[in-house]
């Protein structure tokens, strides 16, 4: 689907002071006295990667600091063109070419192992939806790189010479609702959602709005090609094979060009939401290595947060809420959590050598753990 309209730190406060450089450039400095160690690299115009070490705890912190607008894009990163599949953080920067300047990734949403990969929460890299939209917010940025904490939902609807039928879900497979699946979920539809479903061939171009339904063959064992969608769910006994039906879709309350999943809310207009101490199980709101995002000055300041934990003597790690205070010290008025424990991974590349350097310490063993998606720095200065 193209989308088309649509006190943990004590005495460590990060007050940020904010002065403006040449050419309106926003300068950002973490005083001194704010953490028992903090040094900073400048890894292109407008980003900047602090890493922070505190004794107590101990904790490690690693924040890339970016001013959205200097010469940066932010985009979602998937391993695969489908919404299956897992790589590594440093797998999926490498991943872009020499051309596109790919300077830093962090990990992003949660996955699933059945279909495997699959993003836990929406899913759009570069204008495309390759998993819908849940009951979870997300990270998302539109075509002007504004970013966007919240949730997003499918307006999408049927119509043929039967009426109108309202899509509840769009790359989402469900037995219950209604909805379509395209190729870019890349998975055969299992047992739950398939009985019943149906086919939809484009009319005309592969961007048609325009379909003809089919019949499902009984011996159908995925989407056999690029252009065909499902139509799964209750609707089934509205549209008939024969049928021309046209669909329009979007995904609201915004148009997202780059979008990933995240689970909880963290900020909402500088304070910590209600809920932090009840989302999720015990042991995922405990001390955990954590990958957390959020933005400040009205949508200008991004920060991308890894924080290294689960290793005695180095770094504990943080509680959600311990997170929340920490990006609230930093500066950001909303902020969410994405991907933590061994998933935590915060990449870097040097744009001369195109050499790929893990800045964290991930805590699983084996080192970096394959994980459904990213979100990519790239820098549009220079090239």
């Amino acid at each position: 689907m193209r989308v088309a309209n649509v006190t943990f730190l004590g005495t460590l406060l990060f007050a940020a002071a904010c002065t403006t450089g040449r050419r309106g450039e926003i300068r950002w400095t973490i005083p001194p006295s704010a953490a028992d160690s903090v040094s900073t690299q400048q890894l292109a115009p407008g980003v900047q990667l602090h890493r922070i070490v505190r004794a107590r705890g101990p904790l490690r912190a690693f924040v890339l600091d970016i001013d959205l607008q200097s010469c940066v894009s932010i985009r979602a990163a998937k391993g695969a063109p489908t919404a299956v599949g897992r790589a590594t953080t440093s797998a999926l920067l490498s991943s872009f070419p020499n051309d596109a300047r790919a300077l830093a990734a962090v990990n992003a949403d949660f996955f699933l192992f059945a279909p495997p990969g699959v993003p836990v929460g929406a899913l759009v890299v570069d204008g495309q939806l390759l998993s819908g939209p849940v009951a979870r917010p997300v990270l998302a940025f539109d075509a002007q790189q504004r970013p966007f904490i919240g949730t997003l939902s499918v307006v999408a609807t049927f119509t043929s010479a039967r009426g109108r039928i309202d899509v509840a879900t769009w790359n989402r497979p469900s037995a219950t609702a209604i909805g379509v699946v395209d190729a870019a979920w890349g998975q055969p539809l299992d047992s739950l959602s398939r009985p019943g479903a149906l086919q939809l061939i484009p009319i005309g171009t592969a961007t048609s709005q325009r379909f003809i339904v089919e019949a499902l063959p009984s011996t159908h064992s995925g989407l056999a090609r690029g252009d065909t969608m499902m139509l799964v769910g209750s609707a089934r006994a509205s549209v008939l094979p024969g049928d021309t039906v046209r669909i329009t879709r979007a995904l609201q309350p915004i148009s997202p060009t780059q979008a990933v999943g995240a689970f909880p809310l963290l900020l909402r207009d500088s304070m910590i939401v209600s809920n932090i101490d009840s989302a999720g199980a015990a042991s995922f709101r405990g001390v955990n290595p954590r990958t957390a995002a959020g933005y400040a000055a009205n949508g200008r300041r991004l920060f991308l947060v890894v924080i290294d934990g689960r290793q005695a003597g180095y770094s504990a790690g943080t509680t959600t809420r311990e997170t929340a205070e920490l990006l609230r010290d930093l500066g950001a008025r909303e902020a969410v959590n994405l991907d933590g424990g061994g998933s935590s991974a915060m990449v870097v590349r040097d744009l001369i050598t195109g050499k790929v350097s893990v800045v964290n310490k991930p805590s699983d063993a084996t080192g970096e753990r394959p994980v459904a998606n990213a979100l990519v720095v790239t820098n549009r200065c220079n090239r």
